[in-house]
């Protein structure tokens, strides 16, 4: 008899007695229909644009002057809950969940393409009526801002990147495992819930603050029919994109008023170095650094952040 020990072989063997012994639904195999994932997360409503074929999820909340606000990877509107809270009394709080997370599911992982991403932006503004207004961007979410602002700096008032991608940057090792063959041909199927809760607690600087559901949601969410796959086509786009030494390219002729806020914790935009980047780049941005804080202070620390968001949209 043939035997077979070419790559991957091993990798089956593991997941086998790992199915044997833990079930589908700690290996993240079984999804979760979407209307069942609405009515958990998205309790309190929420409306789908149509934007060429991508279905794109957002919430629109409070009244005053917009504010726009876009996750990073392996997130969700969600990840701005406490933003939306704070600041929902003083600005049209607008969140959305990006193609191919939370419940926008991908078409096609070249809309992450700078022009194409750009593209997609304006058309959401135009679709809602948005002349002017305000960006904040978490990671990847702030890198798809700056290049907002570069592109149309007449239409944004303010900008705000938290812990914002930018710069030539090495992915962070669960993306990079997860989209490297032949891995990726097992991630497209399942996305083990131990491996989601690690890279929660690794964007966060204190574990303590992660609150009660947060892991969950997070795991779930990537349960979505076809979110699996989509993540990975997305992490492989995100890994081409920056490992390119011109992906900073307009960053320095970013002329609208910008907000860099920062966790002194972050390991997968690592602080300083990528703060240092930065701050060469627009030493006329007003830079706020939180203490203890990891990757997504906006969640971790949600007052604290929102407030200072406040006193700079508003002065």
């Amino acid at each position: 008899m043939k035997k077979f020990y070419g790559p991957g072989s091993w990798v089956l063997l593991a997941i086998a007695a790992v199915v044997m012994t833990s079930g589908c639904s700690m290996l993240g195999i079984k999804n979760i229909p979407v209307q069942e994932l609405e009515n958990k997360y998205y309790p309190s409503g929420s409306k789908t644009l149509d934007i060429g074929g991508q279905q794109i999820r957002y919430r629109d909340e409070g009244q005053g002057p917009v504010l726009v606000l876009i996750h990073g990877v392996c997130a969700s509107l969600n990840t701005w809950d406490g933003w939306a809270e704070e600041l929902a009394d003083d600005f049209r709080v607008i969140r959305l969940d990006l193609p191919g997370f939370g419940l926008s599911p991908l078409a096609d992982a070249g809309i992450y393409e700078r022009q194409r991403a750009v593209a997609l932006i304006d058309a959401m503004a135009q679709t809602l009526g948005l002349e002017r207004f305000s960006l904040a961007g978490n990671s990847l979410g702030g890198y798809l801002s700056w290049i907002y602002a570069y592109a149309h700096p007449e239409k944004v008032e303010n900008l705000i990147l938290v812990d914002s991608a930018g710069f030539q940057l090495k992915m962070p090792w669960m993306l990079k495992f997860a989209s490297t063959w032949p891995f990726s041909m097992f991630s497209r199927h399942m996305m083990p819930r131990f491996m989601m809760a690690d890279a929660v607690e690794q964007v966060y600087g204190d574990p303590e603050r992660i609150a009660p559901g947060v892991r969950e949601r997070y795991f779930e969410l990537a349960m979505r029919p076809g979110g699996k796959s989509d993540y990975v086509e997305i992490f492989k786009m995100l890994g081409r994109t920056f490992s390119q030494p011109d992906v900073s390219d307009g960053i320095a002729e970013i002329s609208v008023p910008t907000l860099v806020m920062w966790g002194d914790k972050d390991t997968w935009i690592p602080y300083p170095e990528q703060v240092e980047n930065w701050r060469r780049a627009l030493p006329q941005a007003k830079l706020i650094i939180y203490q203890g804080a990891g990757h997504i202070p906006m969640e971790e620390m949600p007052v604290e952040t929102a407030r200072d968001a406040r006193e700079f949209l508003l002065k």
